[in-house]
């Protein structure tokens, strides 16, 4: 446990950590500070009349959890699961929702300097599902907008994702 004058001068350093993890080969990212815990993928309940990448529910111990097909989403068309896959279980805007994703690749520490904001072709491109890209040792990593992409499945918790 880091003592208050560790956490005082880590405040000031403009610094993020970012999980990465991959999905179809590709590596993207997520701000630690979102991220609540990563299992291994379970068995999931369809739920009727979902977005197409609302994989369905579950429930790990005793809070209910909406899993998105992070794979499906991106693509766009349905994707072969995998039984190593794992579910990234974020918390953000006191909502818990869970991604399937193939594989987790660590955690890096980059300063908020090297975060490049991707340039108008690329963000549209993607559909503006990006927020940065990262330089983590030799590979670039994709930091995925997550607030979006569930604001994107379910429009009526994008208020709530926003404040408004």
């Amino acid at each position: 446990m880091k003592n208050s004058n560790e956490i005082l001068l880590e405040t000031g350093t403009n610094e993020l950590e970012v999980m990465q993890f991959t999905v179809q080969g590709e590596l993207y990212g997520i701000n630690v500070a979102k991220v609540r815990e990563i299992m291994l993928s379970a068995p999931v309940k369809p739920m009727p009349h979902a977005h197409p990448a609302v994989e369905g529910i579950f429930k790990p111990r005793d809070k209910v959890l909406t899993v998105v097909d992070l794979p499906r989403y991106l693509s766009g068309a349905p994707v072969e699961k995998h039984s190593k896959d794992l579910f990234i279980v974020t918390n953000f805007n006191q909502m818990y929702v869970a991604f399937r994703v193939d594989s987790v690749e660590g955690i890096s520490r980059i300063s908020g300097e090297k975060i490049q904001k991707p340039d108008a072709a690329a963000a549209s491109g993607a559909e503006g599902l990006t927020t940065g890209i990262a330089q983590c040792g030799d590979d670039l990593v994709t930091i995925l907008d997550f607030e979006k992409i569930v604001g994107d499945i379910a429009p009526e918790t994008a208020a709530r994702l926003t404040g408004y």
